[in-house]
């Protein structure tokens, strides 16, 4: 019998047995607990045929002996016992172990060629122990994965993992902002044909505070994108339904805005934003976003949500009319409008009106504020610019604003973004070393 028929015979074997176990037990009295036992079931039957297959992998017949990296050869002592943390549960198996006479130094090849070592997490499991202890306090963390997973892990394996992956995300940055800098890969991205470069990419920025062990900081996060191809989607959608993201990818760091802009540049090469035809980002009205842009993407077309164009006007209506009154929901309804279609002046006047009124004064001002700063880069009132569409314009189909800068305004979003952020990559770990709880608390760039 060859070895992997054998190992498939055990494997059988011990299903069987374990099926068996269970029938015994009788039948479940709620569904509840079927799926308690099924899961112990399958987590049972994982976790035997990952060690029988390490074992089979391993050899029946162990090398006398191996090259140590000393220069001399480790020799074979005996099979000992190993012993793994895997999403299945805990794993046991045996393999070969080797002993350097010259530098004393014991070897197991089998976990050397596996990538694991004996009594610790494999990477699987450290990648999901660390995205937990990411989203939520690591004393949460651990009864969480118990629940989820089947797994029991303490409060401090949760806090090593968070951090070993933090570890990885960072080394794996700092290569990227190597490479960024390398004139020799921006060529080759320069080279490559058009087909591999993206026709159409999204950026997006944000910030958020985030409690750290003493203060609040700012959590600086970016994300890329794409749209998905409309062309695949089934004909039974309706065509009013809004694009979705695909291929999110997240970024993020506590630090200044200029050294935030390295790493929205090195992050961006890896998606060849630079040889994309067409970049777009879409992000709320802070200056520091807009600042990056143009000093990285200097070509990118710059989009500002409507969600945060409009979200001054309703808390003044509602000061002045009171909320919901038909009186506020007229006078909001027309600073909107006058607002999408370009009507600045109209747009200040209203909220100047407002600025002796005793609950909406303040509310005026810091709104006149706000788009006396930042949206007069948005909206230039040139009935003859509005009337010119331009190629990306006609692509989006919204009225250009400045196409000078190529800065427009886009209702919604540009396209559904998630709505937090979830189920995110290994590139949001960077905040995993301080366990900044943000998963629950921060919407996506772009203002959902």
């Amino acid at each position: 019998m060859d070895s992997t028929a054998e190992l498939l015979q055990r494997i059988m074997s011990f299903v069987e047995e374990r099926l068996r176990q269970e029938l015994v037990q009788g039948e479940p009295q709620s569904i509840s607990e079927m799926e308690g036992r099924v899961r112990t079931l399958v987590q049972d039957i994982a976790s035997f045929g990952v060690g029988r297959w390490l074992e089979e992998m391993d050899g029946k017949y162990a090398q006398p002996e191996v090259p140590c990296p000393c220069g001399q050869a480790a020799q074979y002592v005996r099979r000992r016992k190993g012993v793994i943390l895997t999403p299945f549960g805990r794993v046991a198996f045996r393999r070969a172990y080797y002993l350097c006479p010259y530098c004393h130094q014991g070897h197991y090849p089998l976990d050397e060629q596996m990538g694991y070592q004996s009594g610790c997490l494999t990477p699987g499991l450290t990648s999901i122990a660390g995205q937990v202890g990411a989203a939520i306090p690591f004393e949460r963390a651990s009864d969480f994965l118990k629940h989820l997973c089947g797994v029991s892990l303490s409060e401090n394996t949760i806090r090593s993992a968070t951090q070993r992956v933090g570890e990885e995300v960072l080394s794996q940055e700092e290569e990227w902002l190597a490479e960024s800098q390398d004139p020799a890969m921006l060529l080759e991205h320069a080279r490559l044909p058009s087909e591999s470069k993206p026709r159409r990419l999204y950026g997006s920025l944000d910030g958020v505070k985030v409690p750290m062990q003493n203060e609040w900081r700012e959590l600086k996060v970016g994300c890329w994108y794409t749209e998905e191809d409309r062309l695949s989607r089934p004909l039974s959608m309706e065509r009013s339904e809004r694009a979705r993201a695909t291929h999110i990818t997240y970024y993020t760091d506590i630090v200044e805005a200029a050294d935030f802009g390295h790493l929205l540049w090195a992050t961006g090469c890896q998606r060849l934003a630079e040889q994309a035809s067409e970049l777009i980002f879409v992000a709320d009205g802070a200056a520091w976003i807009w600042n990056l842009v143009q000093e990285h993407f200097p070509e990118a077309i710059q989009i500002v949500d409507w969600y945060h164009a409009v979200e001054y006007i309703a808390p003044i209506a509602g000061a002045v009319f009171g909320e919901n009154t038909p009186e506020s929901q007229a006078w909001r309804e027309q600073v909107r409008n006058d607002l999408w279609e370009g009507r600045f002046q109209q747009v200040l006047a209203a909220f100047e009106k407002r600025f002796g009124h005793p609950k909406a004064g303040e509310l005026a001002r810091r709104a006149w504020t706000y788009y006396t700063n930042i949206v007069p880069r948005i909206f230039q009132c040139s009935e003859m610019l509005r009337q010119a569409p331009t190629r990306n314009v006609a692509q989006h189909g919204y009225p250009p604003v400045n196409p000078d800068s190529q800065l427009y305004l886009y209702p919604e979003n540009a396209i559904a973004l998630p709505e937090r952020v979830q189920n995110v990559d290994n590139s949001f770990m960077r905040c995993y070393t301080q366990n900044v709880n943000v998963c629950d608390r921060h919407p996506v760039a772009g203002g959902l």
